[in-house]
């Protein structure tokens, strides 16, 4: 039994990646290599390669937690042992100094607590961001606008920016979107 936290399949985890996915496909972006920061159980490469329109080579879901590692290799083993197209690593994304890489991904922006990672990546990389306004303890990072989430974030330039509204019968929260060149 591989161990699994159920809010990774929740409406708003899903409904966030599921845009993500309908907003790149939109731009018609292909990739060589994407790197997933925050990765978790790799369920955005999971959308993103099972839904067959983003061309994308190769598809790396970093994670600082050795236990996402298995289970995102796991529900990505399709593209795992197709030459490695999907594969998890453990890894602290503040660390990483990536190699040829042209999308960076980071769906959990609000829970890094240093901006090491996003500071790392070279000029020119694109990036998909996400962020949220939800409390939280662990949640470093919180904006109340999408132009307070983009402002944490030098982008180059801007090809989209948006937010989503997931109200629910007792509680709500908002979900922070740019994707850009940094």
């Amino acid at each position: 039994m591989i161990p699994i936290d159920p809010d990774s399949f929740s409406s708003g985890q899903i409904g966030s990646k599921i845009w993500l996915c309908e907003e790149l496909e939109r731009l018609g972006w292909e990739s060589d290599y994407t790197y997933i920061y925050g990765g978790w159980y790799g369920i955005t490469g999971f959308l993103l390669l099972s839904r067959g329109i983003f061309k994308v080579k190769n598809i790396r879901s970093v994670d600082v937690d050795p236990a996402c590692e298995r289970v995102a290799d796991t529900i990505n083993n399709l593209w795992v042992w197709q030459r490695w197209q999907f594969k998890a690593v453990t890894h602290d994304c503040n660390e990483i100094q990536p190699p040829v890489v042209d999308l960076v991904i980071n769906t959990s922006t609000e829970h890094f607590e240093s901006h090491a990672w996003f500071e790392n990546l070279p000029a020119g990389t694109r990036v998909i961001l996400q962020g949220n306004n939800m409390p939280h303890d662990d949640h470093y990072v919180k904006s109340d606008s999408n132009e307070e989430f983009i402002s944490n974030y030098k982008l180059s330039s801007i090809e989209f920016k948006g937010s989503k509204e997931f109200v629910y019968p007792e509680w709500s929260f908002t979900r922070f979107m740019v994707i850009g060149t940094k």
